[in-house]
């Protein structure tokens, strides 16, 4: 009962989550549609600057919800191990497969070099995009 109980808590948790990360792609596909108009029609310096901002903030939102998510992920696995519980094959095989040793906290960084490498391109992307786009086009 308590592993289902446990089980239940994390899925939710996960849910949550993903409707965030849905949200956050959305956000991240606005963003990179503000560079191709810019790059398109052009764009002023106070448009720049404006986008710039909310870049960061968006990707420091999605960063947000992938630690809270890999932290969730090895919270359940840790939790599950610490249950005292013998453990169906598929959860052993998922506990085994994290790794965790210990409760961590979710963190905007993210805590494996592939999603810092992910989330420093897209901010480059994103800033740099909007940065050589071209000044506005006289009619």
């Amino acid at each position: 009962m308590e592993l289902a109980a446990l089980n239940s808590s994390y899925i939710g948790f996960l849910q949550m989550n993903a409707i965030f990360f849905i949200g956050n792609i959305l956000l991240l596909w606005m963003m990179f549609r503000g560079v191709t108009n810019a790059n398109l029609y052009g764009v002023n310096t106070f448009g720049k600057v404006m986008h710039s901002i909310i870049s960061l903030c968006v990707v420091a939102f999605n960063a947000n919800t992938y630690g809270n998510v890999t932290s969730a992920v090895n919270n359940w696995a840790y939790a599950a191990s610490e249950s005292g519980l013998e453990l169906t094959g598929g959860m052993q095989n998922f506990v085994d497969n994290v790794g965790a040793t210990g409760y961590v906290n979710g963190s905007m960084i993210p805590s494996d070099p592939l999603g810092i490498v992910f989330y420093v391109a897209i901010l480059i992307g994103l800033i740099g995009g909007m940065w050589t786009a071209p000044a506005p086009k006289e009619n």
